[in-house]
């Protein structure tokens, strides 16, 4: 009897003990997330300006910090897909911290659309709790239209999220198959 309360609680234990080291890890990444559409077949993201709309005064583009997957979908339960941005293991980070993203990452935009490559920066405003954002200027030099400042963002993020190593992933919302393709 004694043997079956000691391995009970040696069990009990070593489950708290890796529920917490499993809560510690995931700590350490800090991501944003942006909502996004999907062929509701395929489960690939839709590449286009509706995606990633640029927009406000001044224009930016947006994303959210949740601390985990399942909490992006929980604030965002309509959202098909998400871009997911990995920022690093950030703790807190105060308004106006700066993040460069796609550091030598190479994308084909329109060049009429007058694309600026990366990296581009991608910044901690907390206008609502959790917004960062990266701004038309990061974008686009010189600046023209937001539909084209969207355009050159879609394209951008395609080749983040279809290339190993880049921090940039699709993960599922209510669809269940996301992918980036």
């Amino acid at each position: 009897m004694q043997n079956t309360k000691l391995r009970s609680r040696i069990l009990a234990a070593t489950l708290t003990a890796l529920v917490a080291l499993g809560a510690t890890s995931s700590a350490h990444a800090y991501s944003i997330y942006r909502s996004v559409t999907a062929d509701a077949a395929t489960g690939i993201v839709v590449w286009t300006a509706v995606n990633f709309g640029v927009s406000g005064n001044p224009p930016t583009l947006s994303f959210y910090y949740y601390p985990n997957d399942a909490a992006a979908l929980l604030a965002m339960p309509g959202a098909q897909c998400f871009v997911k941005v990995d920022l690093g293991n950030l703790v807190n980070p105060p308004p106006g911290t700066q993040i460069p993203i796609g550091n030598g990452i190479q994308f084909n935009a329109n060049a009429a659309d007058n694309p600026r490559p990366f990296p581009w920066n991608v910044v901690f405003d907390n206008v609502q709790p959790g917004h960062w954002s990266i701004a038309k200027t990061e974008i686009q030099n010189p600046t023209s239209s937001n539909n084209a400042a969207s355009r050159v963002a879609a394209v951008a993020f395609q080749a983040l999220a279809t290339t190993a190593g880049s921090g940039t992933t699709v993960v599922n919302g209510q669809l269940t198959n996301c992918a980036a393709q």
